[in-house]
């Protein structure tokens, strides 16, 4: 007997970017265990809905032989990538609404698991609930409205105190709690206390996406995905000045708000050692990254983000490729103890391209960093070995 198990998230294959390549491997790796899960989500959109009207992102046929009936897409009205807010908030109770509908009409699930961001499909899952039998796991990617609010762009001043209140609310409706950052258990146990089970299941990559270490001749550094509100475009782009000076090859495979930002700095300055390149697929990206030295994962000096494990960085490790960031707490103890990089809480420029220059000038230290990162890999990111901390915790029957 196969248990069913219902996914809710916005973000799913064929999507860019680690959300999307998180919940389709938490599908792929639920089937393989024997379980029968289907997910609702919605048309694909990220980075933006543009490049999904050519089909060549469409590359998994098995996953296109289930839409429509263990992938079911809300069809949506409103563009949550509006520059007006207001807009965007329709977009937002659009979904919310719209969901509560689909959850009326699926029902039989003995396990119903809601990712989150966004937020709003965590609170139309987990408050009001209809179906009342079911195990309820919430899983927390970032922690909003904080990281929300981090980015500078918005100010909700007067309605924060209701976020938070709504977000703690949120947590106590979970039967468990599922992270991919250590540091979001720490948190949230100092919101709700101590009587919620945590299921640490980190991003992670396929056995069979695992890369052969083929470096490429000339020493080449790489940064892949997202400039928007949450990086800091303008270190990025001195990083970038400061390597193209020192004759170091950079690979930039960009997109986002900011991503124009630093492909125009690029350049205007003439920076002839920085190559930019469009997105790619996942597997195309992880073989590029395989073949670099190092590879960049900078955000913007803001408490929240300090705390965040990008998937990048998990990536990166799991292609063989030393990581560099400015990253604080969880993520830089990750790095440095296992030496797998380098990782200094807003590190500046400077310090960043002198580890990449140290890496680049002692190749002894180099070999040992990518060996550091396969051994990392092999114990901590592997998708088939993870899975086993969620399936141990869904009901059957």
């Amino acid at each position: 007997m196969k248990y069913k198990i219902l996914l809710i998230s916005q973000n799913f294959y064929p999507e860019l970017g680690s959300a999307a390549n998180r919940m389709k491997n938490i599908f792929e790796q639920l089937q393989k265990k024997g379980f029968n899960p289907m997910i609702v989500t919605t048309d694909p959109s990220y980075p933006n809905r543009e490049i999904f009207k050519n089909k060549r992102y469409f590359d998994n046929n098995a996953l296109n032989q289930l839409e429509g009936t263990q992938i079911h897409r809300i069809q949506m009205r409103f563009d949550k990538q509006h520059p007006n807010l207001v807009y965007r908030l329709l977009y937002y109770l659009e979904l919310t609404v719209k969901l509560k509908y689909y959850l009326k009409r699926l029902e039989g699930f003995e396990n119903i698991f809601v990712s989150s961001p966004n937020i709003f499909m965590a609170w139309a899952t987990l408050f009001f609930k209809k179906n009342k039998t079911a195990k309820y796991f919430l899983e927390i990617r970032d922690l909003w409205p904080d990281s929300f609010l981090d980015i500078g762009k918005f100010k909700l001043k007067y309605s924060k105190p209701i976020l938070k209140f709504l977000e703690k609310e949120m947590y106590k409706q979970a039967d468990d709690v599922v992270i991919n950052n250590p540091f979001f258990e720490t948190y949230i146990k100092n919101m709700i206390g101590n009587n919620k089970h945590f299921i640490y299941m980190p991003n992670a990559i396929t056995k069979s996406e695992v890369q052969p270490t083929n470096k490429l001749e000339a020493f080449s550094v790489i940064y892949t995905g997202n400039i928007g509100y949450a990086q800091d475009v303008e270190q990025l782009i001195s990083i970038a000045r400061q390597l193209n000076t020192k004759k170091v090859h950079f690979t930039a495979i960009v997109y986002g708000v900011k991503a124009d930002r630093f492909r125009s700095a690029v350049k205007q300055e003439r920076m002839h050692y920085v190559h930019l390149i469009p997105p790619l697929k996942r597997e195309e990206c992880l073989a590029m990254i395989s073949t670099h030295h190092v590879s960049l994962s900078i955000l913007k000096n803001t408490p929240v983000f300090m705390n965040v494990m990008p998937g990048k960085i998990v990536d990166s490790i799991c292609s063989g490729t030393p990581v560099v960031s400015n990253l604080g707490e969880t993520v830089c103890d990750l790095i440095q103890q296992s030496g797998v990089g380098f990782s200094k809480e807003n590190a500046s420029s400077k310090e960043i391209v002198n580890y990449i220059l140290e890496l680049k000038n002692n190749p002894q230290l180099l070999k040992q960093t990518i060996d550091n990162t396969q051994s990392l890999r092999d114990a901590d990111f592997i998708w088939e070995n993870n899975i086993e901390q969620l399936t141990q915790r869904l009901r059957r029957g």
